[in-house]
């Protein structure tokens, strides 16, 4: 149900007469006198079998219950999901090739992959497409940022050979590319330019914007997708990722600022994921329904974050949002 849907009456003797919700609360969210925000439905991208599981406290579950969960983010109206990283061993690769072809038989949600901008995963890449026979999403990711180029000493006149050569083999291979910086949230705009104008250049037809760090604030979002839109991709067509980490507690928040200039948005469920996690997949959507920018049933996330908490070892907290044991209860007494 939507945020004005029709409900019973709470008043005594009111029997089965429906009201609406706003006649029961004022909400000041909506009151728009010194700010209306300007959040839109996106797409969404599912990254909890892939960037959540490399959470270092969490469980890899079974391929049975991965392809469980793939068709329940398509129940939620979720429209990709990261089904593995096929440069990561022989067994992802085969793994990656049973999940794409479970996509098949799905309504809404497509498969993508990640690989980082190297020959091996490249390969890998493209044999698992071809083995599945799903022109699965490439998602070719390189770091973006000072510190990330110090620490691997890269120059960058290799990153962009690096990047020319991976999504160049990739697009003729027949996928569509994605094209990822990481830690873009601390790379400067020339060096992003550089990057992005490269893959573009060489058939990527979306590039993602990653806080692989946590270290955005709402504001640098939007700083950075308003960059990305209007100087990188200047009107082209060209789709926008943005892909977000919880490090400041601000994955829900900065996702949702994200939906005024991106086109997609990345999520997990429970907000698993590298250090203390990613977005909340659960908690974006919730928000976005409360907001009235999607209107789905969301009925699924229940067993959706269920199968997560027990298959990936990662308990709910009592006080979680919307999903904890006592998110509805008190211990007032009043």
């Amino acid at each position: 149900m939507g945020p004005t849907a029709l409900r019973r009456d709470p008043a005594a003797g009111a029997g089965d007469r429906p009201v609406s919700i706003d006649s029961l609360i004022y909400d000041w969210n909506r009151d728009g006198r010194a700010a209306k925000a300007d959040y839109r439905s996106v797409e969404l991208d599912d990254e909890t079998l892939r960037d959540g599981l490399q959470g270092p406290s969490v469980r890899n579950p079974p391929t049975e219950i991965k392809k469980r969960l793939l068709h329940l983010m398509d129940e939620l109206g979720i429209d990709s999901a990261d089904i593995g990283l096929p440069g990561a061993s022989e067994r992802a690769r085969t793994e990656i090739v049973a999940l794409a072809k479970e996509t098949t038989t799905l309504k809404r949600l497509r498969p993508n992959m990640a690989l980082r901008t190297h020959p091996a995963d490249v390969k890998g890449g493209i044999e698992a497409a071809q083995q599945s026979g799903v022109a699965i999403e490439a998602c070719a990711f390189i770091g973006s940022s000072p510190i990330r180029r110090f620490a691997e000493d890269w120059s960058i006149d290799t990153m962009l050979r690096n990047v020319e050569e991976s999504v160049t083999a990739l697009a003729k291979a027949g996928l569509p590319v994605m094209f990822v910086t990481e830690d873009t949230t601390r790379a400067d705009a020339e060096t992003l330019s550089r990057l992005y104008e490269t893959a573009i250049g060489c058939g990527a037809k979306r590039i993602c914007a990653s806080d692989t760090v946590g270290h955005a604030t709402p504001e640098g979002v939007r700083n950075l997708l308003t960059f990305l839109r209007k100087d990188v991709i200047r009107g082209r067509d060209v789709k926008l990722d943005y892909h977000g980490h919880n490090d400041r507690g601000f994955g829900t928040i900065n996702a949702l600022a994200a939906t005024a200039i991106a086109d997609r948005v990345h999520g997990c469920a429970l907000g698993i994921g590298e250090r203390v996690g990613n977005t909340s997949m659960d908690q974006l959507l919730i928000n976005m329904q409360l907001w009235g920018l999607i209107d789905r049933d969301l009925s699924p996330l229940a067993e959706y974050v269920s199968l997560v908490s027990q298959h990936c070892g990662v308990p709910v907290p009592a006080n979680y949002p919307a999903l904890g044991e006592d998110a509805f209860r008190t211990g007032t007494g009043v």
